[in-house]
């Protein structure tokens, strides 16, 4: 049976409170005992949580885009504690990758690459796909998070929705403010890649492993995580010894390289995908660290040659380690 972590359910109660909802007629409406949501860390049915959405969308209106509004990241309980308190912005979307079943797969968007752009991107279940709030909760959420990790007004580059387009989308191109695409094949955000390596203003790295090993004793628990995240904690584990192939990584996680490759391929990814995706955000936060040379971030990442890393690096960000080090140095 499909559940969802308590904290999710319980912030979107919240959220609804903030918003000017009865948050408990939606409780009520959804069928949750008075103590179903006293432990965050617990783990409710999807049904339950789905029928909170079934009791806010009854509402009607933008109320999936005021809702974004109150969500933080606190939202994903013990993984947002963990990214409040990264380094930058792209660790702490790192920890989110990582840690994406502990909350829902599905509730968590994705993080893939494009043309200097970082796209946040979900492929909601029908279950949720059918009603516009959730998707344009998690949207109006995620650029909010964006907003506050960056310190600016972060405006995407683009946004798009899997539901057809409301009859009035001003409340959206207010929020937003770029072009909206709505009947698309998944739920995106796109943004600056460059605000990845943005310090966050909270970070404590101690704090931070010690809610990454909660995060992890938690992902335990759930079961068996992704293979776009069992391949990307392989890779992460190999990387400074050289890059790893495709055989490399199914042996470490006792499979064929044929079977990770068609698993990675039903999770509408492949491996060098993943490879690309973690070398990327992990060279911005090694990047920040000075007492590293750009050779030595090259090595870490498992690159033989520095040139190599130099080429990757242009094509993510369009400049040089060195000069993108130096940009951010001022």
């Amino acid at each position: 049976m499909a559940t969802v972590l308590v904290a999710l359910t319980r912030s979107l109660l919240d959220a609804s409170a903030a918003a000017g909802l009865d948050a408990q007629a939606i409780s009520t409406a959804a069928a949750l005992g008075p103590h179903d949501l006293d432990d965050v860390d617990a783990r409710i049915p999807l049904e339950t949580h789905a029928r909170v959405w079934d009791a806010i969308a009854a509402t009607g209106g933008d109320i999936g885009l005021a809702l974004g509004a109150h969500i933080g990241t606190r939202t994903l309980g013990v993984v947002g504690y963990a990214m409040q308190r990264a380094s930058t912005v792209a660790e702490a979307l790192i920890c989110m990758q990582r840690f994406r079943p502990v909350v829902f797969e599905d509730a968590v968007p994705g993080l893939r690459f494009e043309a200097g752009l970082a796209v946040l991107s979900n492929t909601l279940p029908p279950r949720f796909a059918q009603m516009r709030h959730p998707a344009e909760a998690q949207l109006a959420g995620s650029l909010a998070v964006l907003r506050a990790y960056a310190g600016e007004r972060v405006v995407p580059a683009r946004v798009c929705f899997q539901h057809p387009r409301p009859a009035d989308t001003a409340a959206h191109d207010r929020l937003f403010g770029c072009a909206i695409t709505f009947d698309a094949p998944a739920t995106e955000l796109a943004f600056d890649a460059a605000i990845l390596a943005r310090p966050l203003p909270d970070s404590d790295p101690d704090l931070h492993r010690y809610l990454v090993t909660r995060a992890s004793e938690l992902l335990d628990e759930v079961g068996e995580p992704t293979w776009r995240n069992r391949a990307q904690r392989a890779i992460a584990d190999r990387l400074a010894q050289g890059e790893p192939s495709l055989d490399d990584i199914a042996r470490a996680l006792a499979t064929s390289g044929r079977t990770l490759h068609r698993r990675l391929k039903d999770e509408q990814t492949s491996f060098a995908e993943v490879l690309e995706n973690l070398r990327h955000t992990t060279a911005l936060v090694l990047l920040r660290d000075r007492a590293l040379a750009v050779y030595q971030v090259a090595h870490l990442l498992g690159y033989s040659e520095n040139a190599a890393f130099t080429r990757a690096f242009r094509r993510w960000t369009g400049e040089t380690p060195e000069g993108w080090r130096e940009r951010e140095r001022q």
